[in-house]
């Protein structure tokens, strides 16, 4: 949502500058370099939304995960009780024949609108890891505290890191 503020922003500098004499340097000056930097949040905030449209994508991308140790059985945003935010919710299963001493998540949410979700500390993305130890054909859940304000969906979740007890690792990227 704060990005939607700094676009707006960008653009209302924009659209506020006027023709004016250059009779004042430093008048001149200060709207340019406040154009400048409107040019260069509103720059950042689409590079971040595309980076975030790419990450997305990236969910429906099943040869990326062919080799994964770990599948994601199901992900969803659940209701903090006595609140009204949200964490996250993952089941997994180890489809690996090793033993599994640790993973590292990561998932993409988004709200009503189809727009990223708040995640707490970013929008749409979110990471979260467990060091439950998990044998070979196990399944098992984790729920992560992200404090979301308006998570409806979980677009796609993913192990991107896992650590085996012989102290092997396998990573995605």
């Amino acid at each position: 949502m704060k990005k939607y503020y700094l676009i707006a922003f960008a653009v209302l500098l924009s659209c506020n500058k006027k023709d004016k004499p250059e009779s004042i340097v430093s008048k001149s000056n200060t709207e340019d370099s406040i154009q400048l930097l409107a040019n260069q949040v509103t720059d950042s905030v689409i590079k971040s939304m595309d980076i975030a449209e790419d990450f997305k994508g990236s969910f429906s991308n099943k040869k990326l995960l062919e080799n994964s140790p770990v599948e994601v059985l199901s992900a969803e945003f659940i209701k903090k009780q006595y609140s009204n935010y949200k964490d996250v919710k993952i089941t997994y299963k180890n489809i690996s024949d090793k033993k599994i001493e640790g993973i590292k998540f990561e998932w993409y949410g988004e709200n009503t609108f189809g727009e990223p979700a708040d995640m707490g500390a970013s929008n749409g993305k979110g990471s979260g890891f467990t060091d439950n130890p998990l044998s070979p054909g196990k399944t098992d859940y984790g729920v992560w505290n992200i404090l979301s304000s308006d998570g409806k969906k979980i677009i796609g979740a993913r192990a991107y890191e896992v650590v085996y007890s012989d102290g092997t690792k396998w990573n995605l990227y």
